[in-house]
């Protein structure tokens, strides 16, 4: 692995630095799985059963470890050595939109040790642009998940680079795209142009996949599967949220979802939630805000700000208010309260399989004021049979209208996990 160790992937960089510090307790007794002390083994004194219990969490611990150095080097090896896109060899695509295609793709890079192991490769419609334009086009894409230190509920990035389009993709393109990936020149000969590629952790299935083959209306989602998702998706909120960043589209497409059968219930069980698809994520600043700059015909200067429906009332009102002035100005948003909006959105969607509040936010826009306002009576109710009265309070709340009225982030996940035994590391 030491081959690898100037390579300069930020959250390799960090996950290393968990390890070593995890390695750390484990050698002090402490376990970093459970947070609790582990029994020194002392055979002669202890119990059988005490010994049982060490020797299982000291195997969680050491497989958890060798997890965490196999995801470095496997992160490191991709991010230094793949480089070009035909050392993929495609099994099926994935999902195909008007910006990129999304393949199930193995590794053949030579000297990779997981040659069978599955991944997703984004290849980002943008074939007019050189190489560094193409990169800055699909920044928000993979920059700032580089940047951002590994944790469970966030999808893996494992590497990008800028390649042409060779055979084995682009006889995969949907018919525009294929033409549009070959260059023809005025003596007739032909060139594949380049574009940009990203490789990121394959993870099956998405919420919204789940929710519509195992729980269409009107049938109901199990309370635990409802708080498990809530925990684990809240959990990976506060990770963006503690190194600064929002993702302000996060819809059940956007969310994928390991699940396994309880052999004893038989029912489904959401073991791990991972967020995906950062191409609407901000940066902010200490103070949880950001900067957009508005032009003087009321347009928004620069990426798309968001998902509509996810972004909370007083972004909309902000920025919609500025909109209408008809200047050029830097509009400065708040996002302190954003993620638990989203959140509170999420929770309704599964639940009730609706927003919260009807066509929202056109339907609560006001054509005066150009502001975002609603009351309680406008929050969709949640029925008994679907979520407790204690839980479906709290999600009401975290839609609230006014920021002030919502729930910390903390408060909404710990309403529906309060001893935390619903996140990942307790999950396998």
């Amino acid at each position: 692995m030491e081959q690898f160790s100037g390579h300069p992937c930020l959250n390799c960089r960090s996950l290393e630095a968990s390890v070593r510090a995890a390695e750390a307790s484990a050698a002090q007794g402490i376990s970093p799985l459970l947070c609790t002390s582990v029994p020194s083994l002392t055979p002669r004194d202890a119990q059988s059963t005490d010994e049982t219990t060490a020797l299982s969490d000291q195997a969680r611990m050491k497989q958890a470890l060798k997890r965490a150095w196999d995801e470095i080097y496997e992160q490191r090896f991709m991010s230094a050595a793949c480089r070009r896109a035909d050392e993929f060899q495609v099994s099926r695509v994935l999902g195909s939109g008007d910006i990129g295609m999304v393949a199930l793709v193995t590794c053949s890079t030579p000297g990779f040790p997981w040659p069978a192991k599955p991944y997703a490769l984004k290849v980002c419609f943008n074939f007019e642009l050189d190489t560094n334009q193409a990169r800055n086009a699909y920044i928000n894409e993979f920059i700032e998940l580089v940047k951002l230190p590994s944790h469970p509920n966030i999808i893996r990035f494992m590497c990008e680079f800028v390649d042409e389009i060779h055979d084995n993709i682009r006889q995969l393109l949907p018919q525009l795209a294929r033409e549009r990936a070959i260059k023809v020149h005025q003596d007739g000969t032909q060139t594949n142009r380049k574009t940009q590629f990203f490789v990121l952790e394959f993870v099956e299935r998405s919420l919204s996949r789940l929710l519509g083959d195992s729980f269409t209306p009107p049938s109901i989602v199990p309370d635990k599967l409802v708080a498990t998702i809530m925990s684990q998706v809240g959990s990976g909120l506060q990770h963006l949220d503690r190194h600064r960043l929002v993702h302000r589209d996060l819809k059940t497409d956007n969310i994928m979802v390991e699940t396994r059968v309880n052999s004893s219930t038989n029912e489904i069980e959401v073991i791990r939630c991972v967020l995906i698809d950062f191409g609407m994520s901000c940066r902010l600043n200490e103070q949880r805000r950001s900067t957009v700059l508005v032009s003087d015909t009321g347009g928004v200067l620069g990426p798309q700000w968001g998902n509509p429906q996810h972004i909370a009332p007083e972004l909309h009102s902000a920025l919609e208010s500025a909109m209408g002035a008809n200047r050029r100005q830097e509009v400065e948003l708040d996002y302190s309260r954003q993620a638990v909006f989203e959140l509170g959105v999420l929770g309704f969607e599964i639940v009730n399989g609706c927003h919260p509040v009807l066509e929202y936010p056109g339907s609560v826009t006001s054509r005066a004021t150009r502001t975002v306002q609603y009351g309680d009576d406008d929050i969709a109710q949640i029925s008994p049979d679907r979520l407790g009265s204690e839980q479906a309070s709290m999600l009401r709340r975290a839609v609230s209208c006014d920021p002030s009225r919502r729930p910390s982030l903390d408060e909404l996940i710990r309403c529906f996990d309060r001893t935390g035994e619903l996140g990942v590391e307790n999950s396998f």
